[in-house]
């Protein structure tokens, strides 16, 4: 992981071969940058449980996780991926030209639209359009869909009630013009 100063506060890169343990090491060492505004930059595929550490650490250290991205020359390769690192509260609108990532729970009000995916690590209860400029093969991926209105490019369904009893994650697409949705394996 590097970590470097920016205007409002600290950039942490964190590459796909850090690990828990190194990243807690570094955290340590920078403990006293980590009292205002942090940015997190990830470079590769990481396991999620680094972003819980440094989230965690940073809230000890009385900062905060203001974004969470990927690098830039990802963002300009696919379109603007928008990565937000919070619940998306009734209200709330994302607008994206590429992808969005919601690290937290879609409430019932909110929404999301994407001209690609959509991808919610937590429940997906308000109002998301994937494909929004056409793109017939977005997809919507979410650990729980409960949301009244799904939409991917021109179709529209409606997904499950929360007494539904599907388990584990749930992922919308097309299929013949349909918006299927099943569980995610």
């Amino acid at each position: 992981m590097k970590a470097r100063g920016t205007r409002g506060g600290i950039l942490l890169s964190v590459e796909a071969d850090d690990t828990v343990e190194s990243v807690e090491a570094a955290l340590e060492t920078h403990h006293e940058l980590l009292s205002s505004k942090v940015a997190v930059e990830v470079t590769g595929r990481i396991d999620l449980t680094v972003l819980d550490l440094i989230r965690s650490k940073v809230g000890e250290a009385g900062g905060e996780v203001s974004d969470v991205r990927p690098p830039t020359s990802v963002m300009q390769a696919r379109g603007e991926t928008v990565i937000v690192s919070r619940t998306v509260r009734s209200g709330g609108r994302i607008e994206s030209s590429g992808s969005v990532v919601i690290l937290g729970d879609v409430n019932a009000g909110a929404e999301i639209i994407a001209n690609d995916d959509i991808i919610v690590i937590g429940k997906l209860r308000g109002l998301a359009h994937a494909g929004a400029a056409g793109n017939d093969k977005a997809i919507i991926w979410a650990q729980h869909i409960r949301t009244p209105q799904l939409r991917i490019g021109n179709a529209v369904a409606q997904a499950g009630d929360e007494n539904d009893p599907a388990t584990g994650p749930e992922v919308a697409h097309l299929r013949e013009g349909q918006i299927v949705l099943r569980p995610w394996s």
